[in-house]
Order: C-alpha cells, then structure tokens, then sequence
C-alpha cells in the first residue's frame, strides 16, 4: 500500500531536485530567464512538503496545512512560468494577484474545521488544474504550439484537474472521517494521488529542458535560413520556403508573385557614407518591406543590395499594385543616420509563378524584370516580359467570353 505521507515528502525531495535542475539551465533571453525564476520559485514552494515526515505526528496537520498552501502556490507559479516560457506575458501585477489569491484561501481555510477545510483545498486545486487545462488547451487550439512537450503538459493538466474534481466530489459528499494525511479521497485514488504528486515536480522539470531544448532547436534553424544582418531569409530559406509556399497555392485560385527589388545606386551611396550606413540602410529597408508586406509574404536577401518578396496573388494588377506601394514606401521613408537622413529608392521587377515554370525560372524571369526596371531609369516597376504576355492573353479569352454571352445572359 502506498503511503500518502512518504509520498509528500518525495514531493518535496523532487521538488528540491528539480530546482537543482532549474539552476543548470543557462540563457541569454530575458523572457526564457524571467520563466526559469518563476519555476524555480513554485519548486521552492513545493519543497514544503518534504518536511512533513520530520516532524512529531502531533504537529503534522499544522504543517500539512503549511505545506498545502505553499504548494497551492507553487502550482500557480508553474502554470504563470509556462504561460510565459511559451511567450504569452501574463503581467507581473497578475501573476502576483493569482498567487495571493490561492495563497490566502488556503491559508484562511486552514482556520476552519477539518472537513470544511479539506473541501475549500480540494475546490481551490480543481480549479487550478481546469484552468491550466484550459489555457494549454487554448494554447495548442490556436495552432502556435502542437510540439509533443505542449500536448504532454496539457495530459498532465488534465489528469490533475480529473483527480481533484474527483476528490473535491468525495470530500462535498462523504463526511469522513479525514485520515491522517488529510487526503480525503476515495480508497482507490489514493495511491494515484500520492504518487502523482510524487513525481509531478521531476515530470514538470523533464517538460522545461524539453521546451527549452525545442526552441534551441528552432533558433539554429532560423538562423540557418535567415540573413545575419538584415534579420530577412536567406537564400537557403527562400528556397525552401518559398517551394513550400508554391506547393500550398497549386490548385488553388491565387498564384505567386516574384518581386526583385534593388537598391539604386547603392555602390555611390557607399563610397559617399560608408558601410556602416550602407548596412544601416539595408536593415532599414528590410524593417520598412517588411511592416508594408502581409503576413504570408516572404522577404529574403537575394545577394549584396537585392532582396526578394514572395507573395500570395489573385491576378497581376494585384501583384502591380503591392511592387507599386513598395517603391513609393521605400521612396518617402528615408533612413535615419549620423549624417541625416540617407534616401533610397529601388527598381522592382515582377514574374508570377505559372503552372509549367519553377522558382528558379520565376526568379530568373523577375530578375530580368529587373535589369529592364535599372536600365529604363531606375525606381520603377517592370513587369517580366512573358508575365505580360500571358496576362494580356488571360484578359483576351475573357473579353471574347463576354462579348459571345447571348443578350441578358
């Protein structure tokens, strides 16, 4: 038979462990460190129950009521620390009200008679567990987290938040009498309480480095497809992405648009300002496409001055208008320096992905756009050649559709 009282203390022993644990992981993120601060708070707290076995049996329910408060806390304070290691910021005042709160009705509650007591504890951590289960499960629904570490939190969330309700119904149904660990449950549930609390802090420790060690992992892969000075993608990343993006438009009514856009002049501006600048007007000018662009574009750094955009299109005129809006954008939006503001304006030339071409033919087809765009004057527009032509063919077939629709049709 499992012993409820030995598996508080190995709670608390755990929790010790697992504060340990805490203590080796490193970061340099500010948000990934204010999270490990908080986890090792609620492992602090949930130490507590790790004295329960060491004191006199005649003291033991004054301590149990210690350390059901304090763990009461340390639970909120985990749920508050993965709330923010998965980047949603609960503000500090709230975090801190939700803990006082569960703090001070476990700690009122302990001055009430025993099954009274045991009641408000059971209904304080059943509603505790539904509402990390709940928030896992917003968290997961809204499609950012569907990694193995999330949906294994949202099991543990939810299995807890099935015991108490299970307990919370024993203790509002059945008088007692309240055994001596004070974990009135049913028989049966008993053993599963106890050894789930048991492991609850090593299990919560083993889903951080888990957490951690995923988003290291997606770090190293956005770097390797993204450009070290301007932040935008890479070659590498506008390949593979960009692939993906085709994929995810075949069959579909909309098609893609290729732009290629190139800094005029941008060799002089160097040679007047430096390179310093140079680079300063390059991360500028990624910050402002970027902020003019919708969300499912790409934006990539092609090579030296010329940047890439991908974007989702119904028709050309569409795709003209974006490439439009872009060049006067960049045009009215100079970027500011130590010498004042420095001015740039880009040539852009625009392809649209047809069904028989690939990305490097759509590439090399606004390329050529682009070189057209540099060689007409620069800051412009220049759609590719067999993009017009099969645009103009497009709009033909339709014209002759609609003037052979019968009268009234």
């Amino acid at each position: 038979m499992v012993d409820v009282l030995t598996c508080y203390a190995v709670t608390g022993f755990s929790a010790l462990l697992g504060l340990g644990l805490m203590w080796l992981i490193r970061t340099d993120q500010p948000r990934v460190q204010y999270a490990l601060n908080l986890f090792r708070a609620g492992f602090i707290a949930l130490s507590g129950m790790g004295f329960v076995v060491l004191v006199p049996p005649l003291h033991a329910p004054i301590l149990i009521k210690a350390a059901i408060g304090l763990a009461g806390v340390g639970i909120t304070l985990l749920g508050w620390a993965f709330r923010q290691l998965n980047g949603r910021r609960t503000p500090p005042w709230v975090g801190t009200a939700a803990m006082g709160s569960v703090g001070l009705a476990l700690g009122a509650a302990a001055l009430l008679p025993p099954l009274p007591y045991v009641q408000v504890v059971a209904g304080v951590f059943a509603v505790l567990s539904v509402a990390l289960t709940l928030d896992q499960a917003l968290l997961i629904r809204a499609g950012r987290h569907w990694v193995t570490q999330d949906l294994a939190l949202l099991a543990v969330a939810g299995l807890l938040a099935l015991l108490w309700l299970v307990v919370l119904q024993h203790a509002l149904t059945v008088p007692g009498p309240l055994p001596p660990d004070w974990l009135h449950a049913p028989d049966w549930l008993r053993p599963v309480a106890g050894l789930s609390f048991a492991v609850l802090p090593l299990g919560v420790a083993a889903l951080v480095f888990a957490s951690i060690n995923d988003r290291l992992q997606q770090q190293l892969r956005a770097r390797s497809l993204s450009d070290d000075l301007t932040g935008a993608l890479s070659r590498r990343g506008l390949r593979e992405l960009g692939e993906r993006m085709l994929a995810l438009q075949r069959g579909q009514t909309r098609t893609v648009a290729v732009l290629m856009l190139d800094i005029d002049h941008f060799r002089a501006l160097n040679d007047r300002y430096g390179q310093q600048i140079g680079d300063q007007v390059l991360r500028h000018l990624t910050q402002v496409v970027r902020e003019s662009l919708r969300e499912d574009a790409l934006l990539a750094r092609y090579g030296g001055e010329e940047f890439t955009v991908l974007l989702p299109v119904r028709m050309l005129r569409e795709a003209e208008a974006v490439a439009e809006r872009l060049r006067k954008v960049i045009e009215r939006s100079p970027c500011e320096s130590k010498f004042g503001p420095v001015r740039a304006t880009v040539s852009i030339g625009l392809s649209l992905h047809e069904p028989d071409t690939t990305l490097e033919d759509d590439l090399a087809l606004a390329d050529e756009a682009l070189s057209t765009a540099k060689a007409s004057g620069r800051n412009r527009v220049q759609v590719a050649e067999r993009t017009s032509r099969l645009d103009s063919r497009q709009a033909s077939r339709i014209d002759e559709a609609q003037t052979t629709l019968p009268p009234g049709a």
